[in-house]
């Protein structure tokens, strides 16, 4: 009797060593497999739906496992060494930036748009009516952000010669471009989303934000390595319908992306935090908005930011599939729920049909 004890009881010992290693090697407690990223984004901006669908447990429930990774810069060095899968929060211009370059970028899905304002001393602000009115002016700006792409864009557009007519001065950070347009070294700065406070507490002030300037300005896109197969393809996917279900948190109740975005800006005071991920200029959607996306492309060779890419095909750095597999499954999980509808909707005008 106690030889079979003895070997019932080496037995339980072997099982639950060879359950801990599955655990280990990515299977959950009822055997299904665990999926994992490394997902990055920029500190100034955060991750407002991937912190919701965290917070919501979206990802715990496609048996995703997301690690957050911030960069105050070089986010998508990181993506292009392997060190992460997503860049979630690097903008538009700057993947397309190295797409030029020949980077083997794809963009899968989106997640922020809006929310970028051109800033000038408040007793100035009145001078500004017209995009012509800043003919003569000194304007900072940080090279390839989302607004200086598409504010030089409209300038161009409205017959504002960017080269001749603007004179534009270059700096590192958002910070730099407050700092020389409240000591007077410039007439105006192009600023971005969380900065509204900072600006008026210095006596700036907003004169026109990228969504005057562009109907659909794009910030940052769902940016991946090529070559998406198997259980990668797989994990993208979990991910993309993540980011969807978020969004729709976000729409529906702001005080959830807040609470959900707070742990991201640890240092930050409450308010702040709800004027970064909150302001009501800025558009946090995951859709990948196709469209904007090859206009942007269009912008960025038309002002002279990249040159030389006849050899390159925009095309191939689209995969469209993951974002629609996640919301098919949406759609027939929930067939009679109109918002998933809606947005396939949106997403047949903004990826699939010519503007």
């Amino acid at each position: 009797m106690r030889r079979k004890n003895w070997i019932f009881g080496i037995l339980m010992v072997t099982v639950l060593a060879l359950s801990a290693c599955g655990n280990e090697a990515g299977t959950s407690a009822n055997g299904e497999k665990i999926y994992k990223l490394k997902v990055g984004y920029g500190q100034l901006y955060g991750a407002p739906l991937a912190d919701i669908a965290r917070e919501e447990g979206f990802f715990e429930e496609e048996n995703l496992e997301v690690e957050m990774v911030s960069f105050t810069s070089g986010g998508l060095d990181a993506l292009t060494s392997d060190k992460i899968d997503i860049a979630l929060t690097f903008g538009t211009s700057g993947p397309l930036n190295y797409i030029a370059q020949g980077a083997d970028f794809k963009f899968v899905g989106g997640h922020m748009e809006g929310g970028q304002p051109v800033v000038t001393k408040k007793e100035n602000a009145s001078q500004y009516k017209t995009l012509e009115d800043f003919k003569g002016k000194k304007i900072a700006t940080v090279r390839l952000g989302t607004l200086d792409v598409i504010f030089k864009s409209a300038l161009d557009d409205a017959g504002v010669d960017i080269h001749k007519d603007v004179d534009f001065v270059e700096v590192k950070t958002i910070a730099d471009v407050l700092e020389a347009v409240q000591s007077g070294k410039v007439d105006a700065g192009l600023s971005n989303t969380g900065h509204l406070t900072k600006t008026e507490l210095i006596g700036l002030k907003p004169i026109f934000w990228s969504n005057d300037l562009s109907s659909n300005d794009l910030c940052c896109r769902v940016t991946v390595r090529g070559n998406i197969t198997g259980e990668k393809a797989i994990a993208y996917k979990k991910f993309m319908k993540g980011l969807i279900k978020a969004e729709r948190v976000k729409l529906e109740d702001p005080k959830k992306n807040l609470e959900a975005s707070k742990p991201t800006f640890k240092s930050l005071p409450e308010e702040r935090v709800n004027e970064i991920v909150n302001e009501e200029h800025l558009i946090n959607s995951a859709d990948p908005n196709k469209r904007e996306v090859v206009n942007t492309w269009k912008k960025m060779q038309d002002i002279g930011y990249i040159k030389d890419v006849e050899d390159i095909n925009l095309e191939d750095h689209f995969d469209l599939s993951l974002y629609e597999e996640a919301l098919d499954e949406l759609i027939r999980e929930n067939p009679d729920d109109e918002y998933y509808k809606k947005v396939l909707q949106r997403f047949n005008e903004q990826n699939l049909k010519e503007k």
